[in-house]
C-alpha cells in the first residue's frame, strides 16, 4: 500500500478514491436516510391550532441551498386538553401539514397494528370510514418527501398517538330533523342531550350551532333558540316556516362542554319544508278543517275527548304537531291508569301524552255531533287514512274549544308560546 499516496488523497479531499463532489452527495444521502428511518424532531413543524393534538418532524437541512428542508407535522381535531389529550369525536380528522416537500400518505393504525380504513381529502386531511371505538388508542403517521435539487428525495415521517374519549367522558346528543327529511311548517330544530346541560354551558351549545335558512323568495327565516327542558333546546321560526324553505344545520357538539363532558358526536342535517298542512280541530263544532297551502282540502267530522267524565279525557287545546304515524296501533289506556285497550287503524300521533287522530268506526255516529273519545280526535277509517297519507312530521294541528291547555313539553308544543314568550330571557 502506498501510504504517501493515500495521505495525498486525504489532504485533497479524495477519500477512498471518491471526488469531493461525490463525498458531499454521500453525506447528503446519509442525512436523508436518518430522517427516513424514523428520527423525529418534535416541535419542528408548525404550531398546532387550539383544540388539536400535534406532532412533527423535519429532515436535516441539506448542504445545498437550492431546496428547503422537508417538514411534516400532524394535528387531530377535537382534542380535550383537560382529559390528557383525548379526542372527543369518534370520527376525528387527522390533518397533516407539509413544507418543503409533498405529502405521500397518512396512515392510522389501531393499538393492535391494524390499519384503519379511511379517506384523504384534497388537502390531505384524513378521516375514518367508520366511527372509531370509544376508549381505544390509535397512531397516525404522515409521510412526506422532498423534491428538486438538493432535497435528497428521502421520506420524512411524523407520528402522533391519540385516544378516543371513553363513554364516561362524553354526553350523548341527538338532533332532529334528520338529514334529507321533508318536514311540516311547524317543525323545530331540536338538540336532545342524554344529560342535563348546566345553565353556564347553554350559551356555548347554542352558540356553536349554525342554522342557515333560505325561503323560496331567497330570504332568510327569522328564528331563535329556547331551552324547553334542562336537556333539550329547540330553534323555532317566528311564524310557521314558508313552504319550500331549505334549512341547513351544523352542530359540532364534540367541541362543546356539557356539564364537564364533551358532546358525543357532531351532528348535521340539510332538510326542507314541504307543503303547508295546517289543520284546525274545533271541539265545539266537532269538525276538523284541513288546509293545504292555505286552501281547504277537506272538512272532517270528529269526536274529541268527552268532557262530562274524567278530566283526563279532555282533549288539549293549543297547537299540536304531528310526531309519528302508525298504520296499526294499540290504544292502551292502562299505561295512563285507564281501563281500556283498543286496536285502531291509521293513527297519527300529535302529542306524547297519547292524543292521536285515528280511525274509530265505533264512534262514527257521534263524529260531527258529540265528543265521546278518551282524548283523541276520532274520525272514520276512510278519513283517518286520508289524513295519515297526507301528514308528515311537523305538520300543524290546532285544537280549539276546551279549557285544557297543550303543554310545551308534551311532544313538540313549541307553538303554545308566543314569540315574545319564546324569546324571553331564561334563568
Amino acid at each position: 500500500m502506498d501510504v504517501a499516496a493515500e495521505q495525498r488523497r486525504a489532504r485533497s479531499g479524495d477519500v477512498g478514491g471518491a471526488s469531493g463532489a461525490t463525498r458531499r452527495v454521500f453525506l447528503l444521502a446519509l442525512a436523508g436516510g436518518v430522517a427516513g428511518a424514523g428520527g423525529l424532531l418534535a416541535g419542528c413543524g408548525p404550531s398546532p391550532a387550539a383544540g388539536s393534538a400535534a406532532a412533527g418532524a423535519s429532515a436535516p437541512a441539506p448542504s445545498s441551498s437550492s431546496a428547503p428542508p422537508v417538514r411534516v407535522s400532524l394535528a387531530v381535531d377535537g382534542v380535550d386538553a383537560a382529559a390528557a389529550g383525548d379526542v372527543t369525536s369518534t370520527r376525528p380528522v387527522v390533518r397533516p401539514t407539509v413544507s418543503g416537500g409533498a405529502l405521500q400518505s397518512v396512515v392510522v393504525t389501531a393499538a393492535d397494528g391494524t390499519q384503519v380504513a379511511g379517506a384523504s381529502a384534497a388537502d390531505g386531511a384524513w378521516s375514518p370510514a367508520e366511527a372509531l371505538d370509544r376508549g381505544a388508542s390509535y397512531t397516525a403517521v404522515a409521510t412526506a418527501a422532498g423534491a428538486g435539487e438538493g432535497a435528497g428525495g428521502q421520506p420524512v415521517s411524523a407520528r402522533l398517538s391519540f385516544t378516543v374519549a371513553g363513554a364516561d367522558q362524553v354526553a350523548g346528543v341527538k338532533m332532529m330533523p334528520l338529514d334529507g327529511e321533508v318536514v311540516g311548517v311547524g317543525m323545530p330544530v331540536a338538540l336532545i342531550f342524554a344529560v342535563p346541560v348546566p345553565v353556564a354551558d347553554r350559551a356555548g351549545v347554542t352558540g356553536a350551532v349554525s342554522v342557515s335558512t333560505k325561503a323560496p323568495d331567497g330570504s332568510a327565516v327569522e328564528g331563535a333558540w329556547r331551552w324547553v327542558t334542562d336537556s333539550e333546546v329547540h330553534w323555532r321560526p317566528r311564524v310557521y316556516w314558508p313552504a319550500g324553505t331549505a334549512v341547513s344545520v351544523k352542530a359540532p357538539m364534540t367541541q362543546v362542554r356539557v356539564g364537564g363532558r364533551w358532546g358525543s358526536s357532531d351532528r348535521a342535517a340539510d332538510f326542507s319544508v314541504g307543503d303547508a298542512h295546517v289543520s284546525t280541530a274545533d271541539t265545539d263544532s266537532h269538525q276538523m278543517t284541513v288546509r293545504v297551502n292555505g286552501a281547504v282540502a277537506r272538512v272532517i267530522p270528529i269526536s274529541a275527548g268527552r268532557e262530562d267524565a274524567d278530566p283526563a279525557f279532555v282533549t288539549r287545546s293549543g297547537v299540536h304537531l304531528v310526531l309519528e304515524k302508525h298504520a296499526d296501533f294499540l290504544m292502551d289506556g292502562r299505561t295512563v291508569g285507564q281501563d281500556y285497550a283498543t286496536q285502531v287503524k291509521w293513527a297519527t300521533r300529535i302529542a306524547n301524552s297519547g292524543e292521536f287522530v285515528h280511525g274509530a268506526p265505533w264512534s262514527v255516529a257521534a263524529q260531527g255531533h258529540r265528543n265521546v273519545s278518551h282524548g283523541c280526535l276520532n274520525v272514520s277509517d276512510a278519513n283517518a287514512k286520508w289524513f295519515f297519507d297526507l301528514s308528515r312530521r311537523g305538520d300543524v294541528v290546532e285544537v280549539t274549544g276546551t279549557d285544557r291547555a297543550m303543554e310545551l313539553t308534551n311532544g313538540l308544543g313549541d307553538w303554545v308560546l308566543s314569540w315574545e314568550q319564546w324569546t324571553a330571557p331564561q334563568t
